[in-house]
């Protein structure tokens, strides 16, 4: 049991629908440009269960585990999300301009650099979604200065700053 409600509204709601219920408690802005992690770690996630399969899972599931995660969980609200982002990462520098060794590294989505591609003039432009930083950024060329980008600026602020919790000083938030 938990004091905090957990949903997946997809999982009976449209983004249609759920974009229409965040305008309702002020939400909109949040529900319409958060990436579905689930499309992202999912190929094909469900968003149509049928009851009966849900509960033959459950049967299956640990539930000592969301136990311990739930037991561990801490509350943060949404609003204070890009401030926090911004204090923990003021030791990240933030660019709107090139030198001549950097290269901008889109860490949107596959998804939202498909819809909405980067395409900047005079300075390459590599695509490593968010997800797969912790595993690849290391496998990227070191000699170069990469200067992280997405849409609104805080997932590339906190990435930025695990890396450079991992060690990596060549790195950079693009702001244009």
């Amino acid at each position: 049991m938990s004091d905090t409600l957990i949903l997946r509204p997809l999982i009976s709601y449209d983004k249609e629908h759920i974009i229409n219920l965040a305008r309702q408690i002020g939400t909109e802005d949040f529900a319409r440009t958060m990436p579905e992690y689930c499309g992202v770690i999912s190929k094909s996630p469900t968003v149509k269960a049928i009851k009966a399969k849900i509960e033959a899972e459950e049967e299956n599931f640990d539930f000592s585990i969301l136990d311990k995660v739930v037991e561990e969980a801490n509350n943060v609200d949404i609003r204070e999300i890009a401030q926090q982002a911004q204090q923990e990462v003021v030791e990240v520098e933030t660019v709107s301009g090139f030198g001549a060794n950097d290269v901008i590294l889109d860490i949107r989505s596959i998804d939202e650099q498909d819809d909405k591609p980067l395409k900047v003039e005079g300075i390459d432009v590599v695509s490593l979604p968010f997800y797969k930083l912790s595993t690849k950024f290391g496998d990227l060329d070191q000699s170069k200065t990469w200067l992280l980008w997405c849409e609104r600026g805080v997932m590339s602020r906190l990435q930025a700053l695990y890396l450079r919790e991992q060690g990596f000083a060549n790195v950079k938030v693009y702001r244009p």
